[in-house]
């Protein structure tokens, strides 16, 4: 509901000073809801489902977006007020359907309660405090398509209104291709090795489009970084499910989403900085983009070396309610790999022969 009237207050208001205040409630609306939404499915799927739970909240999303994007190509062109109210009538009628509908406790049990030093255990995990700085960067980098595809647009479409059809496309691919990219990639990678070559694909996605010169060429771009967008995406959801305390993952999923927040409004900001500059010099927005892609890639890799994370990561293997469908690591020895034919497998991409396959 509060989002609701954020977006209303978009279609309301001519003001800056106004629009500012609009988005300010809007993004405590959204705030609210994404840990929520989140926490919700890591209590109430089944522990063997959750990733590909997750998964499918993607899948959901972007059946929306798709039909977001085809409503403002066909029925609302010219009319930037309308897609407000719009979307605020929406917001009301998916707030009533949560009240009325949606189960209010976790799955068959009662919400367990907030101990009153559950705020330290969280800043006591020092893994989930890495993977959480980490992610700030992931998430300001993951905000510059959003940024810098509409105003590609203008320079290269005749008509960026058409900018709307590239989302529909983006989505219709995640639609198609997350379940398969889940099931053949994500379960069988290590949870660091899939996001890191998921920053890959972002950061080459959002670099690609200095060489845009078409619509074509802007779907491409998009379609580069919804790759790394559908590795990424719920490998941090279970990644955070996993590194998190038995009984504090709504707690966890909020301080995730504070860092998404972060990541996005330090991204937005840097991006919009970064634009300015290309005025002058025209590549050097989009090299810092496939640069910090590349970065990300190593520095993710490197994480994975970490042995506190690791550790922690393999102890989630080997709970009796761990997700069967999670991205893979096997308890097994991080240390005195001396041997090539150890038998003892990290991934399934990558991986070492062990004796039976000699």
């Amino acid at each position: 509901m509060i989002g609701a009237v954020g977006l209303i207050g978009f279609g309301l208001f001519n003001i800056f000073g106004l629009l500012l205040v609009a988005s300010l409630i809007t993004g405590l609306g959204n705030g609210l809801n994404a840990p929520s939404t989140k926490a919700a499915i890591a209590a109430l799927a089944s522990e063997e489902t959750q990733t590909t739970a997750f998964s499918m909240r993607g899948i959901a999303a972007n059946i929306g977006t798709a039909a977001a994007g085809l409503i403002i190509f066909f029925v609302v062109t010219g009319s930037s007020k309308l897609i407000f109210w719009i979307a605020g009538v929406i917001y009301v009628v998916l707030a009533l359907k949560s009240w009325f509908f949606l189960p209010k406790n976790c799955g068959d049990a009662n919400c367990p309660v907030i101990p009153s030093g559950a705020y330290k255990e969280v800043f006591k995990n020092k893994p989930f405090i890495m993977f959480g700085v980490v992610s700030v960067v992931i998430w300001a980098l993951y905000a510059q398509l959003a940024l810098t595809l509409p105003l590609r647009a203008t320079e290269v479409l005749p008509d960026p209104s058409n900018v709307a059809l590239i989302w529909t496309i983006n989505s219709g691919i995640v639609i198609l291709a997350q379940n398969v990219m889940t099931g053949k990639v994500i379960q069988r990678l290590h949870p660091l090795t899939a996001l890191a070559f998921g920053m890959l694909f972002i950061g080459f996605g959002v670099g690609s489009l200095y060489f845009a010169t078409s619509f074509f060429h802007l779907v491409l771009s998009g379609a580069i970084f919804v790759v790394g967008e559908m590795l990424i995406l719920p490998t941090i959801d279970s990644t955070i499910s996993q590194l998190s305390t038995a009984g504090l993952i709504g707690l966890f999923f909020g301080l995730a989403n504070v860092m998404s927040g972060l990541g996005e409004a330090g991204g937005n900001f840097i991006g919009g900085q970064l634009l300015q500059i290309g005025t002058e010099v025209s590549y050097l927005p989009w090299v810092v983009y496939g640069a910090t892609g590349v970065a990300l890639f190593l520095v993710v890799l490197l994480l994975k070396k970490w042995q506190p994370l690791e550790q922690l990561l393999q102890k989630a293997t080997t709970q009796d309610d761990k997700p069967r469908h999670a991205p893979r690591v096997q308890p097994g020895p991080t240390k005195n790999r001396s041997h090539p034919f150890s038998g003892w497998e990290q991934e399934v991409f990558f991986r070492k022969k062990n004796h039976s396959q000699r």
